[in-house]
């Protein structure tokens, strides 16, 4: 008994000393009394430095004489700790003394805080953060946004898809889900954005928005139907199929075209996305039409064999009209009549990086005529990223992101641009 009661009297000291002193936290650890220790310790962390909190902490976890609540007290005082923990590793320029100091600035000013953790681009740091504090609820689904469109951008879809699941508000993960479309990202990203969207909030779409993630699910499959260095030139057109079909065909990209109209043909099948299969027929015919220069009746069904018997013609048409060696200003103006619909530039300036290889084209990609050789240079366009003859690249215009003041363009990029 006296043992026991000496025990309790040592206990007692070393708590007094251990709430007094800024170095007090030593003074737990020969603390007899588990429970004594650990609610001292929740009681006394506000006054010691963190690397002696986190320690102490552990160390009162690690008893397992301590109830299951006193437990989970002491756990969840050792994430919050954790998490300050990380915001002071990830700041460049120290902002807080200690993680008294981050603490309160979570309370005050919690938007410089999130600023920090977001210029890191620590995403799921600022997840747990999240969990400490109220965020708004706007502020909220700019932190997720730019997680999600981060992991997407990373090509990590399983992440992003845990991310998305994790979140317990529908609303919020709507929202994210259609801003971060509404962002254009990447090819692989916007399939994975609409194909969740299209499964998991098709009753909450309006039709319109409907119509336009359905086109786009589709257009990204069409556009990944086309050879890996080409897709860059239709990407913007890929939230409208038809009109990237009609580029297509302008282009003269006939074998493209057979592929990109079988893929269309399956995926509309018992779809509603603005339009039907009978248009791509119509957009068919009509170029056919303008292809061989004679009237080409539609019949009011047609078979896959007679959708292929189009292409076929236009195949055909183009190998007597659209492709010769030299370019005289009758084959430039027969080119115009043939193809006379206006070229559509992509939304942005492709770097460098993503502008047709020298090896992919010997033909000019705006006349179709003129041939490169060694001393018929081919040059490429700076707004478009194609390759093109001199005679069609004789214009200059101020291009976003390139260094000279005017730079090189083609004459339809210069034409799009230049409208009266």
């Amino acid at each position: 008994q006296d043992v026991e009661e000496l025990v309790n009297v040592k206990d007692a000291v070393l708590s007094c000393a251990a709430a007094e002193d800024k170095d007090g936290w030593q003074y737990l650890f020969p603390v007899k009394n588990a429970t004594l220790r650990s609610r001292l310790a929740l009681r006394c962390l506000d006054k010691w430095p963190l690397d002696a909190c986190l320690e102490i902490l552990a160390y009162c976890i690690s008893d397992l004489s301590i109830t299951d609540e006193l437990k989970a007290s002491l756990q969840s005082r050792k994430k919050e700790l954790q998490v300050y923990q990380k915001i002071l590793n990830v700041q460049n320029e120290p902002l807080w003394n200690d993680w008294q100091d981050l603490k309160k600035a979570c309370t005050d000013d919690p938007q410089a805080v999130m600023n920090i953790i977001l210029k890191a681009k620590d995403y799921e740091l600022c997840e747990e953060w999240g969990h400490l504090y109220p965020v708004p609820r706007e502020d909220l689904i700019n932190l997720h946004r730019e997680h999600l469109l981060h992991l997407l951008e990373m090509g990590d879809m399983e992440k992003a898809l845990q991310l998305l699941q994790r979140i317990e508000d529908p609303g919020i993960c709507l929202a994210i889900s259609e801003q971060s479309l509404d962002q254009h990202p990447n090819l692989a990203a916007s399939h994975f954005l609409a194909d969740y969207l299209t499964a998991h909030f098709y009753a909450n779409l309006t039709t319109a928005r409907r119509n336009e993630i359905q086109a786009l699910y589709i257009g990204s499959k069409v556009l990944l139907s086309l050879p890996e260095l080409s897709r860059v030139n239709y990407f913007h057109l890929s939230s409208r199929p038809l009109l990237m079909l009609e580029q297509l065909l302008m282009n003269m990209k006939v074998d493209w075209v057979a592929v990109a109209v079988q893929t269309l043909h399956q995926l509309l099948a018992g779809q509603e996305i603005g339009f039907t299969v009978e248009d791509i027929d119509n957009l068919l015919s009509k170029y056919a039409e303008k292809a061989l220069n004679f009237p080409f009746t539609l019949k009011e069904k047609r078979s896959e064999k007679s959708t292929l018997g189009i292409l076929k013609i236009i195949f055909y048409a183009i190998s007597l009209f659209g492709v010769t060696i030299s370019a005289s200003p009758r084959d430039r103006s027969l080119q115009q009549n043939l193809f006379p619909h206006e070229f559509v530039p992509p939304e942005k300036p492709p770097p460098k990086q993503q502008w047709i290889p020298d090896d992919t084209e010997t033909l000019c990609m705006v006349c179709k005529t003129e041939r490169f050789t060694m001393f018929n240079r081919r040059h490429h366009c700076r707004r478009c990223g194609r390759l093109v003859c001199s005679s069609c690249s004789s214009k200059k215009m101020a291009v976003e992101a390139c260094r000279e003041n005017l730079s090189r363009v083609c004459d339809q990029c210069y034409s799009y641009y230049n409208r009266e």
